[in-house]
């Protein structure tokens, strides 16, 4: 793992996060669900035997039941809160029936199921022989309040294991310094900063004299001197000293390049004047060395000598303006 980059262990550890949630997501809900199919088998057995204990109440020997002893019995087995209804039938009819209205209060049986309920039946036997029907339906009401129950714990179980789990993952990518990689990385984008700096934080690669010690200051930020100038605007001044101190023998070197035919030579020293002049403002010193650059590299431009003899005119008058206003501040014009 250690000879893997950064961004290939980054994406391990977060297919490792994901694939332990969906893991514990899975386990949760087949529970919840196994849990419902075994409470919906349970209460089915349930009204199955609760008719087995009321035909076995009900099968005298030798004489049928009454309807003051069936409904004795009805009474009494409707106590118990899951029993929706009960219907006592007779080869006579119908000898007792009760069911629950919609306060859940027991009323005169009228045919009629308002609830999705189980049933379970079981004859009634006068004397050995099948003399009626006894049918029994349980609500499923309890197993519901049961179910949700249960679903809120898996649920809170999830979110507790979710949170963990993040956490552990959060500490892995602490200890390989990713947390300040992107915080820097944000930064300097906030900031606008140098692009290759960028990508130096988002590829350690790229960067690492910078992350030899990741717990220690760069010895060169690029951000810092940038707040610098900011705030400073003397600063410039150390900007146009430098620029004076370089490119002090850059007029010269320039007729002495093209007297002997250096092209290339040129170029390059147009490209450095080209990329140099936005630091000190020196607007026609950027496009004198611009159009120098197009004379030299024009096969079929015939007057080269002039645009190679304007760029040294204008550089030496840049040198001589920054030798004599080296003093005061920068206006927004030159300093820009």
């Amino acid at each position: 793992m250690s000879n893997l980059s950064l961004s290939t262990r980054v994406a391990i550890a977060l297919s490792i996060w994901a694939a332990g949630l969906i893991l514990f997501l899975g386990l949760g809900l087949w529970n919840v669900s196994s849990s419902r199919h075994d409470a919906d088998n349970r209460l089915l057995s349930e009204a199955g035997r609760t008719a087995a204990q009321i035909a076995g109440l009900l099968s005298l020997p030798g004489a049928p039941p009454d309807s003051m002893s069936a409904r004795a019995i009805a009474m009494a087995a409707m106590e118990d809160e899951r029993v929706y209804a009960i219907k006592i039938q007779t080869r006579h009819g119908i000898l007792e029936g009760q069911r629950r209205n919609y306060l859940w209060e027991p009323v005169a049986w009228d045919d009629e199921i308002a609830e999705n309920c189980v049933q379970g039946m079981n004859p009634v036997k006068i004397g050995g022989k099948p003399d009626g029907v006894v049918e029994v339906w349980l609500s499923p009401r309890a197993n519901s309040e049961d179910a949700g129950m249960l679903a809120g714990r898996e649920r809170w179980r999830f979110l507790l294991f979710a949170c963990v789990w993040t956490l552990a993952l959060l500490l892995v990518l602490l200890q390989w310094g990713l947390s300040n990689r992107l915080r820097e990385y944000w930064r300097q984008r906030n900031s606008a900063s140098d692009p290759e700096a960028v990508c130096g934080l988002i590829n350690p690669a790229a960067s690492a004299a910078e992350n030899r010690d990741e717990n220690a200051r760069p010895m060169v930020s690029a951000q810092a001197g940038h707040e610098f100038q900011c705030s400073h605007p003397d600063s410039w001044l150390i900007t146009a000293g430098l620029f004076r101190q370089t490119f002090a023998h850059a007029p010269n070197l320039i007729n002495r390049l093209y007297a002997e035919g250096e092209v290339a030579g040129l170029c390059h020293l147009g490209r450095m004047l080209e990329q140099a002049g936005p630091c000190i403002g020196a607007e026609p010193l950027i496009r004198a060395a611009q159009t120098m650059q197009a004379a030299l590299n024009d096969p079929e431009c015939a007057a080269r000598a002039l645009p190679v003899e304007e760029c040294a005119r204008i550089l030496e008058e840049t040198l001589a303006a920054l030798g004599c206003n080296a003093g005061p501040r920068p206006t927004a014009t030159t300093g820009s």
